[in-house]
């Protein structure tokens, strides 16, 4: 009898076993061999009995999948042991096993296809679906392992690094040879990638593979055995001398991976480059440094060309500038901050130099980033009391340090007036005040918007001063008098009503929000009015429609079943839209909602 359909089945049951026995249950792949098996079962039995054994493992349950698989395979075994060939020429030797740090999963293959995909193929949305799967921990299947090595060549960086930083190394030291089996020391920054997550995972196992890296790899392979190497400390004497490497990058890594290690040599080393001129080596090094000695003598040098600076010599600002980018993300300068800020009115008179446009200006304001960037309290207080001579481009920081110390009454009485103001610095100061009052309660700012920022101090007033309401339709400022807007005031009512038809358009939602909380009564008729208005002969939903609809969720409940009639006079192509639009609303007045 032929055996080509014994032997394919065989092959299927063999992959199932390796991928587990729930995943058998419904499987395409085995399902299409029960036909041709019962057709062929019609002249020899046994066909027959495996296509019932198929039959049974793919359309029963995962409980009894282990069962009837075993079932299967020695059914399949015993027909190829008594049939088919089971000897080979080749002389026995030794399996090969790694340890992983995998467990068995139950991921079905189509859970598992959209990562292949991402991690395989081009195109964009693929790393935030990699991102998402990685932090639910859907990469701990041996399954993934091969993909996941091929996207250490991914043309998206960021997938590339993620795959080498939180994937791959999870599996542990049963990967490097399957790393190893490809890797090219003369190659490129895949390969530099390859190494660092071998040696991550057994770092004594290739330690050797690092120094043959080093001694006869590409630039970008050296560089990744430097950063390796610079991992034990009996390798450092090697690391020190790629520390005058002729590769720009070679260099860069040796400096970062010694900016770990606090040793004379490495402290002589550093020293010497602060005097020359090689910063824009040292910024990335100065994040990891361990050494106090190295750091004081950076300030030293930051303090000895501040005072330069400081005197009008503009020359110097560049190197002041890339001073300022080594140390900026250190927690320990906060001294040095202040005192630059304390010459905020010296430095701010200093012209940018020749070919340059960074001056004295630039260095307060990149200086009082840095201060408010801390959430202290201090020097929230030190940028207030400086804000009389800080260059405009700093106002946003100051009007944050004020949210985060003054009282309301101190901030309408410094900053309203501004509003007042028509010369393009007050306005672009009005700008980042309109923000920051239509903004969250607790914010940070970011060239001039205001954002979230779950890490800052609460403000001390969350509440802003009524008299905004009244100097914003004065200014004839739309998005603050809607968020200020309060009832028993006849003014915002008024100005509010003329903004639904204006050109000085804002978002619908802020606006009926703000008619609501005012407590007007025909707030949802000119809600209604609006749509009517918007609807009339509109072939497609648009976006303008889709805000319009969103601001439903802010119109009063007890209006609900006018809302609801309403959707009857909308075209079939809209309706669904403003119904959906609607739920938010019927959900608040559902009984169950707490």
């Amino acid at each position: 009898m032929s055996l080509a359909l014994i032997e394919e089945s065989a092959k299927e049951v063999r992959r199932l076993a390796i991928a587990g026995s729930p995943l058998a249950v419904g499987d395409f792949r085995i399902k299409k061999l029960i036909a041709p098996l019962e057709q062929a079962g019609a002249k020899v039995p046994v066909f027959a009995q495996v296509a019932k054994a198929i039959s049974d493992l793919a359309d029963g349950t995962e409980a009894e999948s282990a069962t009837r698989l075993l079932a299967l395979s020695t059914l399949l075994n015993a027909i190829l042991y008594t049939q088919g060939q089971t000897t080979t020429a080749a002389p026995f030797t030794d399996l090969e096993s790694f340890a992983t740090n995998c467990t068995s999963t139950r991921t079905t293959a189509r859970a598992l296809k959209p990562l292949i995909a991402a991690l395989t193929n081009s195109g964009g949305g693929r790393f935030e679906i990699i991102k998402s799967a990685c932090e639910r921990g859907a990469f701990n299947d041996l399954r993934l392992i091969d993909p996941a090595i091929q996207a250490l060549g991914d043309s998206y960086t960021e997938m590339a690094d993620l795959v080498a930083e939180k994937i791959l190394p999870v599996y542990g030291p049963g990967i490097v040879p399957r790393l190893k089996l490809g890797i090219d020391l003369k190659g490129k920054k895949s390969d530099a990638r390859r190494l660092i997550v071998m040696h991550k995972v057994d770092p004594a196992g290739t330690l050797e593979l690092c120094k043959a890296a080093l001694e006869d790899g590409s630039p970008e392979v050296k560089a990744a055995a430097v950063e390796c190497l610079g991992k034990h400390e009996e390798c450092l004497p090697l690391v020190l001398e790629q520390a005058n490497a002729k590769s720009k990058i070679v260099r860069a890594a040796a400096l970062e991976a010694l900016a770990e290690h606090d040793q004379p040599e490495i402290v002589k080393l550093f020293g010497d480059l602060i005097k020359s001129s090689a910063f824009d080596l040292l910024a990335q090094p100065f994040r990891a440094m361990r050494s106090a000695q190295v750091l004081r003598s950076m300030l030293d040098e930051g303090n000895r060309v501040l005072t330069l600076i400081a005197n009008g010599d503009e020359e110097q600002i560049p190197r002041f500038w890339a001073i300022i980018s080594c140390v900026e993300r250190r927690p320990d300068i906060g001294e040095f901050l202040f005192k630059v800020l304390a010459m905020s009115k010296k430095l701010v008179k200093v012209k940018p130099p020749k070919n340059s446009n960074l001056g004295g200006d630039e260095i307060v304001v990149r200086i009082v980033s840095l201060l408010c960037r801390t959430n202290s309290p201090a020097a929230f207080q030190a940028i207030l009391d400086e804000r009389d001579v800080l260059p405009a481009g700093a106002f946003g920081d100051v009007l944050r340090s004020a949210l985060y110390t003054w009282a309301a009454e101190k901030i309408f009485t410094e900053f309203s007036p501004l509003l007042a103001q028509n010369d393009a610095v007050a306005k672009d100061k009005t700008r980042i005040i309109r923000a920051a009052i239509w903004g969250p309660g607790d914010l940070n700012v970011h060239e001039g918007y205001f954002k979230p920022d779950p890490e800052a101090p609460k403000l001390k007033s969350k509440d802003w001063d009524p008299r905004w309401l009244d100097v914003g339709i004065k200014a004839d400022q739309p998005t603050i008098v809607a968020t200020v807007a309060r009832p028993g005031h006849k003014g915002a009512i008024d100005y509010l009503l003329k903004l639904v038809d204006s050109k000085n358009q804002i978002p619908m939602p802020l606006l009926f929000k703000a008619l609501v909380r005012c407590q007007y009564p025909r707030t949802t008729d000119v809600f209604l009015e609006q749509v009517r208005k918007r609807t009339k002969g509109a072939s497609q939903f648009t976006g303008d429609l889709h805000t319009l609809f969103f601001s439903m969720r802010h119109l009063p409940l007890a209006d609900l079943p006018k809302l609801d009639a309403f959707a009857a006079q909308l075209d079939e192509k809209l309706v669904d839209h403003y119904l959906e639009a609607l739920a938010p609303l019927r959900a608040a007045n559902s009984p169950n909602q707490t």
